[in-house]
């Protein structure tokens, strides 16, 4: 939410309500939300730069368990409040948010539209990724140049003139990765006989939409790359349930093997052991870089939480950048980080999500996050770094213009200040 409402907003002041009370199913709106669930609604509001509110229902509450919670929250963020005015993301990744396809695109295989973008973002949280989005109808050089590489998890449904916008950003150096339909449909939802940006990635179609079989489709791996970078002992990946055939390209990296039945036993064998059909395309444009997976792993990913489909991906978005990023957060777990400069220097949030209620259910207890190692690239000045959470300074190393610091640890969330 703090993503999409940033995008739009473009700077101005985004609220976010937090309900103190168990907005559940079954539903209790008269009794707490349990503390550390509670917390981490604020503090996800916070890290993605919104501000944070948090209400009761009913002027005569008999569970007064939601008061301290809150109270320790906003005295907190008071205590720092220079430190949480969000004026500019430190990101060079952007994720596209498609209105149009949310409302007018019917994937193959029912399910939600927004199943690519959600399968998406998990694997830029599995990578680390630092990235913001941006809005489909704010695609020109004003919002993009910010940008090194820009990824479209299947917006499908994209104009003519949006097209446009992004071929003009890959032509000044920025590079650009696209899954499944992406520009298959015009604004309006109508389908086109081959993607608007086909000639982008030098592709053509070799057929219509192709789906499962029992098995869903696989990739054959031809070549080594750095997008299979972790990848050994195998000769095949999964891919994709839905996919789109292309037509054969020179040298590729990995091709698609169609699927086969899944039963009886007998029957699970492929009838076609090798095809020229790319399950991954890749392309060098100046400075840029261009990678189109013409399957719905994005959406194959969030269904299946297959972690092959997490890593090639996340492969796949590093080759795209060809360069590390400004913000490099390592360490065991799964975690969301974002960073902003502020008035009086930078901030760096992580949000701990290692937690078995990480997708459904309450947060009820922490399961911190051992020691992180940070890197961060900047031109300022930096003084003192400084853990919000911790209440507490760290040592620090410049070299050659990039700051480097251990968190030794992260409970919940936990904000690093750079002044």
């Amino acid at each position: 939410q703090g993503r999409v409402a940033r995008a739009v907003m473009k700077g101005r002041t985004v609220t976010n309500v937090t309900g103190s009370y168990a907005n559940s199913h079954p539903l209790w709106r008269h009794t707490a939300k349990a503390p550390l669930e509670a917390t981490m609604w604020m503090a996800q509001t916070t890290a993605s730069g919104m501000t944070p509110w948090y209400h009761w229902l009913g002027g005569k509450p008999e569970d007064h368990r939601w008061e301290e919670t809150g109270r320790s929250f906003f005295q907190w963020i008071a205590a720092n409040a220079p430190h949480f005015v969000a004026r500019e993301s430190v990101a060079d990744l952007a994720v596209v948010f498609s209105q149009r396809t949310n409302a007018f695109y019917q994937p193959p295989g029912g399910g939600d539209a927004t199943d690519f973008l959600q399968g998406m973002y998990h694997a830029l949280l599995n990578g680390r990724f630092l990235f913001d989005f941006v809005h489909e109808d704010d695609l020109g050089p004003d919002t993009l140049s910010r940008y090194k590489g820009l990824i479209l998890a299947n917006t499908a449904v994209l104009s003519d003139q949006q097209c446009g916008e992004l071929r003009e950003y890959v032509n000044r150096g920025g590079s650009l990765l696209a899954t499944f339909e992406s520009g298959c449909y015009d604004e309006n939802g109508r389908a086109r006989t081959e993607s608007a940006l086909a000639g982008l990635f030098g592709v053509k179609s070799a057929g219509k939409r192709a789906g499962p079989n029992g098995n869903a489709a696989y990739a054959r791996i031809e070549r080594d790359h750095a997008i299979l970078r972790g990848f050994t002992n195998t000769r095949l990946l999964p891919f994709a349930e839905y996919y789109l055939p292309l037509q054969a390209i020179s040298n590729p990296v990995l091709t698609v093997l169609p699927p086969y039945p899944a039963f009886p036993p007998e029957m699970v064998y492929p009838t076609t052991t090798h095809t020229e059909q790319p399950a991954i395309v890749l392309g060098d444009h100046g400075s840029g870089r261009t990678v189109l997976i013409p399957g719905d792993t994005d959406r194959a990913y969030w269904r299946s939480q297959n972690p092959d489909l997490s890593l090639l991906l996340g492969n796949a978005v590093r080759w795209m950048l060809k360069s590390e990023s400004p913000l490099s957060v390592t360490g065991e777990g799964l975690a969301e980080v974002f960073a902003w400069k502020t008035p009086v220097g930078h901030a760096i949030h992580i949000l701990n999500y290692t937690n078995p209620d990480f997708q459904r259910g309450w947060f009820t207890q922490s399961y911190p996050l051992p020691a992180q190692q940070v890197s961060f690239s900047t031109g300022a000045k930096v003084s003192k770094v400084r853990l919000l959470r911790a209440n507490r300074d760290v040592p620090f190393t410049r070299r050659n213009g990039t700051i480097e610091f251990t968190i030794s640890q992260v409970i919940d969330y936990e904000v690093a200040t750079l002044v």
